[in-house]
């Protein structure tokens, strides 16, 4: 079941997730099932919701290696509601508890690439590119093709910013080669679409 939400999720059906979710009255209310719901929310506007079902997790996880997590989704609630600040602060903070429980590379690669959509939305692209350089180092030392995916994705983002369309078509090649490698079928007809209307 939970599976299915996830697969829903991805796919942007998030009526259908969300039907799915609440109507499994085992899942539901677990760390798994809230982490779902959180995220449903964040994703169609519910963003003081959304808050409230990390802050619960976050409570419910403090000083736990898990805890980090859900600094990290309350990260993307701000980031989603464009409070950009707000949400650069949380993923330093989720840095600093990832750190604190050693280098884990992808969960530092996950945090900077939310960093550089947030320097992105604030046009700080010089911070911006620093974030994603590093996420893409992590990436291809550790052989993580979801992360790389992302980054290139995030990469033709801020080349476009900068009026580089050249750039970003190739850094959107990139993230279907990557995407394609990790099986992601979706993100894969995403980006033939976006490649196809550069």
């Amino acid at each position: 079941m939970l599976q299915d939400v996830w697969l829903a999720i991805d796919e942007r059906r998030y009526e259908q997730a969300e039907s799915l979710l609440r109507g499994n009255e085992e899942l539901f209310p677990t760390r798994a099932g809230q982490m779902a719901l959180g995220y449903i929310l964040a994703h169609t506007g519910r963003h003081a919701e959304a808050r409230k079902v990390f802050d619960n997790l976050r409570q419910q996880h403090k000083d736990s290696d898990w805890e980090h997590i859900a600094v990290h989704q309350l990260g993307r609630v701000e980031r989603l509601a464009k409070q950009h600040g707000a949400a650069l602060d949380l993923f330093r903070e989720e840095r600093r508890l990832i750190e604190a429980g050693g280098q884990d590379p992808h969960k530092l690669a996950t945090s900077d690439i939310e960093m550089a959509q947030c320097y992105l939305a604030l046009e700080q692209f010089d911070a911006a590119k620093s974030a994603l350089d590093e996420a893409l180092s992590f990436a291809k030392t550790h052989d993580d093709p979801e992360t790389l995916g992302r980054t290139e994705r995030v990469l033709a983002d801020l080349s476009l910013a900068e009026g580089h369309p050249d750039a970003a078509k190739l850094h959107l090649e990139r993230a279907l080669v990557a995407f394609k490698e990790s099986e992601d079928e979706f993100a894969v007809r995403e980006l033939e679409t976006q490649l196809a209307d550069l």
